[in-house]
This record gives structure tokens, C-alpha cells and sequence, in this order.
């Protein structure tokens, strides 16, 4: 949501500018030259990124020079509005603001080149109620794969406006035609062009009426004060609350103590602003010792940051506030992303922040001597301890094909170091995999040797999830799986959640599943379990659905017709579960999982085509580029009422582009660049395109073949 305006912000808002232009002297600008960066910018464009860097390029933005590559295509998921059914502890909201190395990467373009490795990604969104894509521009438009991702996990995705010391013309933030502000309008507008849900402001504007979309949400940063100056705050104070009051949320700075909570909590009581619509920031650098600059501080002031990150959570889900983590890309930023095993540091070190894992004993650190981030808090507050964990899916709709952000290509090419496919706008839901807590582990060690199903994310096509079972005994006391199930009685079920979800069975529901079973499931029969409440009773029930005579390594789908006790049941867990004993210690694969969709019966999917397929250019010379363009076309009559709507592409998530029966990638709009090398294995002077179309509702639809000539595309 846009501000409406402040007392007297007019003035506040001019000596701002006047004040900045008095009292910083930028260095001599020794970077590209304007018509340099230009065709950069319009490079980068080409590639689906956008940002600007001064006011004139914000003022010259206009709508219809859009590409639509760089709108994003997937509609904000509407999560339920309850939290997950069994949360036991305080949880805090986390806006996560990413700041890694810059931004605008070529791998989070929409159609990226291979990668050595995996770079950063948001691997834990469920936990994560708002992503703010930050980088130290004028204004940064968050990727659409970026945006497609977050909101197909539910997560708002914001923009950043940002006007650091040595910015020049800041006064032209206050220029206004017809009464309204140019560049607040301007900010308005491409929120709703390329598809997000707002803007991280460090310097506001009054926004009149005539501008503010209800729709948007705006976060005030704790930099200025109603002194007129840059003054941070570290909380909330008389001096910042009116900028609280008037954006949706505050963003304090990082140097906060349990002092300036309860300054807060007195503050917000005074002025009625809820305690959650204050995030205190958590700076993730600040853990590091030897940077050069004026050392980093977040709480706790030692130590704090990091490994340490969680910690702070606890604090302010206790005190009843919001989280602002900002760098949390700091995992991949500062440590090796090179995997000489199965894991890089990065994500070993990721593993610790979010869940707890312990690091490797010997993991050093160059920014401090010794071990600066084997803390003694890290491995008992994760971030995820802490965090609000939301339930997947919507309350009528729930879809993932199980797609990491990264995948690994079997065959890169000869001599290739570049093996990791960037799939970041591909990334669906992941399942619930958290790793067993070392007292359930010993829990289960005191026992006789014990079944557990536990579950692998493979990053190799065809991908999916793959449910393995083995047997857990006494003398293990450390726990190499990624989850666990419950610990089972002789002909009972052992289960293992996947995903916990919140929907409404008033419609009965219906669960579609592309799965194959593998080599365990002939002495273990597999199954899925759905758990479901009835009303406000919090017990939790259970229908099972058992596989029947599976077929091993045959892929199979099954649609599970749900129904309830209740209209006001509501479905609250999605698993597998595992019957029978089998006595080898080994780790037995049990099945694959590579599709689920649950949805109303009632969403029954209309026929739609794809039609129009044909070859367009974009960009101007010598960087221009040739697509695929094509539209897709039925009727609005029949939009089905509780699956996602695109405003660009329709009743279609996405599309896939073929050529000559070979997959050249994932389109997320109506086009689509063909490069030379993709004709690289075609035979003959003509090779055979084809757009696959793939529906919200899981239904697939493919478009008439076009005929390509090699020639059109310059290729010999």
C-alpha cells in the first residue's frame, strides 16, 4: 500500500534533498559511462532483468515498452490465514531481504546459461512471510523468476527504492505534473506491470490518494527521522513512528538491545501499532570479525548474525515482533559454492543457519581466526525453531512437481565444468524435510532397532522426491537422514509428513499423484496419508490409501477422491506412510514421487489452445534477438473459480519449448528466445517446434508444429 501523506511531509520531504545535496560530496564517478550503462540496462532487459539507475530512466519508464519476459506470470498464492496445526512455541514473521553480491545474475535470468555451481536460493520459504530483491540501485525490480517462485510458495515479493549518500537530483523524488508525484506513480505502476507486491523504501515521498493501490504493500526502512535526519533508531521511537503508522511495515535497523524492545513495545502500545508490524533487522554479516569498514553489529552484539541468526528469533517471537534478516545470501557470498562432494560449504553452512545442522568440526573461516561460526546457540536455534511456519498451498489449491532451484545436467558437453541448470523461476514447493532432533534421536536409539522413512530431494533429472526406509539401532547417535517418521508397532503405520497444508474440505477434495514405487515397496506395502481435523478440535485424524498391487519402477498416476466427515474438516497434512518388517539394515528406496495436485472436484479444466506459433525479433541491433511467440485462447466463461488466474498467460502456469523433440526450457510468458546452439543435433535444413502448455489444474496442452529453417536463425 502506498502512503497517503504525513504532517507536513512536504517540507520534511524538500530538506531531505536540500540536506542531502548539502552534505555529501560523491567521488568522482569512475564506472561505465551513461551510454555505457544504458546498454547494459537494455542488455540485461533482454534477459528479463530490470533496474534502474537515476531518475531520468524512472521518469522515460513506460508501461508499453515492456518485454514481457520480464513480467512475471504467477499470481500471488493466497496462503490461509491460520498458521500450521501444530506450532507449540512463539514464532516471529520473517521479511528476508536478499542482497547477494550485487543482484541481476545472469542466473536469475529467464533463460540462464549453465553454472559450475549452485548459487543462492530460497530454499525455505514456508518460512518466510514477505522477500524484498535488494541491490544498490536507484530502483530494482525483482527478477520474474524470483517473483514466479515466491509467490507460488505464497511469499509477497517487494522492489526496493533506495537513495544512498552520493545520489544525485534526489529533489526530483518531489516532482509532480497534475498534481500528482511522477516517481511515486511511476513505482506504482511497475508493481503491477511486472507483477509484485510492493516496494522497501529508504527515503518516502507523501503519495497522494490518486495513486495508492490498496493491493501494494510498502516498507519504510529506519533511516530518517522527523528531525530531517539520517539518524537510525535501532527500533521504535517518537521519531520514526509516524513513517510506522503511515507504510505497512517498519524496518528497524540492526544495533538493537532487549532495551529498545521494551522502548518498542511501550512506543507501539502509545501510538496502537501492533507489535508484529515492527521487523527488527538482523544483519546475517555481522558475524563476521575482519571486514574492512566500521565493524557490523546485530543482536546479540557478540556473536550475533550468522550461525547466531536464529538466536535473535527467539528474542523477538517472545517479545511478540517481526524479523527483518537482511543478507541472508551471506551463506553463499562469503563461503565456497564449489562442491567437492555432495554438498558445497555454502549449503552445509546454510543447513546450520536454517535448520541447525551441525557444521563440519574443522570449518574454518577467513574473516576471524579459529572458529568465528561454531557458536554454542547455533544448533539449538535454527532459524526454523523460530520462524512462522505457514501452511502450503492455498485453502482450495495445492500443486508441486518437486523442482529444486538447481539441477544437475548429466551431460553437460565435452570438457564442460559448467554441469548445474538454474531452475530458480521453477522452484515449486518443497516437501516438509527437517532434519530428527538429537533427543528424538536418542529417544529412538533407547528402543529396539526401529523403521523410519525418511526423504531425498535428488537434483538430477527426472528429479522428484524419493521416500527411502532403513532401520535406525541402538548404537547410532548421530542421524544421516533428512527426516524421520514415527516410530512404529509391529503392523502399524509408520508415516512421514511432507507437507502441511490448511484446506477447506466445505468442497470435496481430490488428490492427483504421479509417483513409481521402487525396490522396498515389495515387502513394505506404500501408501499416502492425508490428516485431517474436524472443526476446532485439534486431534488429528487420519485416512489412509494404500497402494494397490504396485508396480515397480512403472510410473503410475493415482487421483484419491477425499472425503470428509464434516464440511468444516479441514485437510491439514500430506504424507506417505509404510506397512510391514523387513529385516535388512540397509537404506531400501520405497517410491518416487513426481507430481501432486490437490484440488476441489469442481475445478474441472476447459478446453484451451495455443495457437499463433511464430518467429518474432526483440531488442534493437546488434543485441537483438529471435523468439518464439505464440497466444493462448478459450474461454473466460469457464475459469474455473479456486485455481490461480494469470493476468499475462492465463489459465497456464508455464510452457514448455520444443525442439525436434528436445526440451530448450521453460517459458513463463508468451515467448520465448531461440539461440543458434539449440539447433545443435538437428537434422535437416527445417527442424520442428512445439509450445506444451501446462494448466494451474495439472492438465496439459500442446500447440500445432511450427517449421523453423536454420537459416532464419543464421545457422549453418
Amino acid at each position: 500500500m502506498l502512503p497517503t501523506g504525513f504532517p507536513d511531509w512536504r517540507r520534511i520531504g524538500w530538506h531531505v534533498g536540500k540536506k542531502l545535496r548539502d552534505i555529501i560530496n560523491p567521488p568522482a564517478d569512475t564506472g561505465p559511462s551513461r551510454e555505457e550503462r544504458r546498454a547494459q540496462r537494455l542488455r540485461d532487459g533482454l534477459k528479463g532483468l530490470v533496474y534502474f539507475d537515476d531518475f531520468d530512466e524512472v521518469e522515460a519508464w513506460s508501461a508499453e515498452d515492456v518485454d514481457p519476459v520480464q513480467q512475471a506470470n504467477m499470481p500471488l498464492l493466497k496462503r490461509s490465514a491460520s498458521r500450521v496445526h501444530d506450532h507449540v512455541r512463539p514464532t516471529t514473521l520473517v521479511l528476508l531481504c536478499h542482497d547477494y553480491s550485487g543482484g541481476y545474475h545472469d542466473y536469475e535470468s529467464v533463460r540462464p546459461p549453465l553454472l559450475k555451481d549452485k548459487l543462492y536460493a530460497c530454499n525455505y520459504p514456508q518460512y518466510v512471510d514477505t522477500f524484498v530483491y535488494f541491490s544498490h540501485k536507484l530502483v530494482c525490480v525483482p527478477p520474474p523468476t524470483w517473483i514466479n517462485t515466491m509467490h507460488r510458495n505464497g511469499v509477497k515479493v517487494l522492489g526496493t527504492f533506495i537513495v544512498e549518500p552520493g545520489k544525485l537530483n534526489v529533489e526530483r523524488m518531489l516532482d509532480q505534473v497534475n498534481g500528482e508525484f511522477i516517481i511515486a506513480k511511476q513505482l506504482a505502476a511497475m508493481a503491477d506491470v511486472f507483477g509484485f507486491d510492493g516496494w522497501l523504501l529508504n527515503i518516502e515521498l507523501e503519495f497522494p490518494k490518486s495513486v495508492k493501490d490498496l493491493t501494494r504493500n510498502v516498507v519504510w526502512y529506519d533511516a530518517l527521522t522527523t528531525d530531517n535526519e539520517v539518524d537510525h533508531q535501532n527500533g521504535l521511537t517518537p521519531k520514526n513512528v509516524p513513517f510506522a503508522l503511515t507504510a505497512d511495515l517498519l524496518f528497524t535497523n540492526y544495533k538493537w538491545t532487549m532495551k529498545t524492545l521494551k522502548e518498542a513495545d511501550s512506543t507501539g502500545e502509545v501510538y496502537g501499532l501492533h507489535p508484529t508490524k515492527t521487523l527488527f533487522g538482523i544483519d546475517v554479516w555481522a558475524q563476521n570479525t575482519n571486514m574492512p569498514g566500521p565493524h557490523r553489529i546485530t543482536f546479540p552484539p557478540k556473536g550475533g548474525g550468522g550461525t547466531n541468526t536464529g538466536l535473535a528469533l527467539g528474542v523477538l517471537a517472545e517479545a511478540g515482533f517481526s524479523t527483518a534478516i537482511f543478507g541472508p545470501a551471506w551463506t553463499h557470498e562469503h563461503f565456497s559454492t564449489s562442491a567437492e562432494s555432495t554438498l558445497s560449504t555454502a549449503e552445509r553452512v546454510e543447513h546450520a543457519l536454517w535448520l541447525g545442522k551441525r557444521l563440519p568440526s574443522d570449518l574454518g573461516c577467513d574473516c576471524h581466526e579459529g572458529l568465528p561460526h561454531q557458536t554454542r546457540e547455533y544448533v539449538g536455534t535454527p532459524i526454523v525453531n523460530h520462524a512462522c511456519e505457514f501452511p502450503a498451498g492455498s485453502t482450495h489449491f495445492f500443486e508441486t512437481d518437486f523442482n529444486g532451484a538447481f539441477q544437475r545436467v548429466a551431460n553437460p558437453g565435452a570438457q564442460s565444468e559448467k554441469h548445474i541448470r538454474p531452475m530458480l523461476g521453477s522452484q515449486g514447493p518443497l516437501p516438509h524435510l527437517l532434519p530428527m532432533s538429537l533427543p528424538a534421536w536418542e529417544q529412538a536409539s533407547d528402543r529396539p532397532p526401529t523403521r523410519v522413512l525418511y526423504g531425498e530431494l535428488p537434483d538430477e533429472a527426472p528429479g522428484g522426491l524419493i521416500v527411502n526406509t532403513r532401520i535406525i539401532r541402538m548404537h547410532e547417535k548421530t542421524a544421516p537422514i533428512e527426516s524421520w517418521g514415527s516410530h512404529p508397532q509391529r503392523g502399524t503405520h509408520y508415516r512421514l509428513c511432507l507437507f502441511k497444508l490448511n484446506m477447506l474440505a466445505d468442497e470435496s477434495l481430490a488428490a492427483t499423484i504421479r509417483f513409481k514405487c521402487l525396490e522396498a515397496s515389495t515387502d513394505i506395502a506404500p501408501g499416502f496419508y492425508m490428516g485431517y481435523i474436524i472443526s476446532d478440535s485439534e486431534k488429528l485424524c487420519y485416512i489412509h490409501v494404500e497402494i494397490s498391487s504396485p508396480r515397480s519402477n512403472q510410473v503410475q498416476d493415482k487421483t484419491i477422491m477425499l472425503s470428509f466427515p464434516t464440511a468444516d474438516s479441514r485437510l491439514v497434512e500430506f504424507g506417505v506412510y509404510g506397512l510391514g518388517l523387513i529385516e535388512d539394515p540397509k537404506p531400501l528406496a520405497l517410491c518416487q514421487i513426481f507430481n501432486l495436485t490437490i484440488k476441489t472436484r469442481s475445478q474441472a479444466e476447459s478446453c484451451w489452445t495455443i495457437v499463433g506459433v511464430r518467429v518474432t525479433k526483440r531488442g534493437r541491433s546488434p543485441d537483438h534477438e529471435k523468439r518464439l511467440a505464440w497466444k493462448w485462447s478459450g474461454s473466460d466463461d469457464s475459469r474455473p473459480a479456486f485455481l490461480p488466474w494469470s493476468k499475462t498467460t492465463g489459465p497456464f502456469t508455464y510452457f514448455d519449448v520444443m525442439i525436434s523433440g528436445k526440451e530448450l526450457g521453460r517459458a513463463y510468458c508468451t515467448e520465448f528466445a531461440i539461440h543458434s546452439e539449440d539447433f545443435d543435433g538437428c537434422k535437416g535444413e527445417e527442424v520442428e517446434a512445439v509450445i506444451r502448455g501446462r494448466l494451474f489444474g495439472g492438465s496439459e496442452v500442446a500447440s500445432l508444429p511450427i517449421q523453423l529453417s536454420r537459416d532464419e536463425f543464421g545457422v549453418p
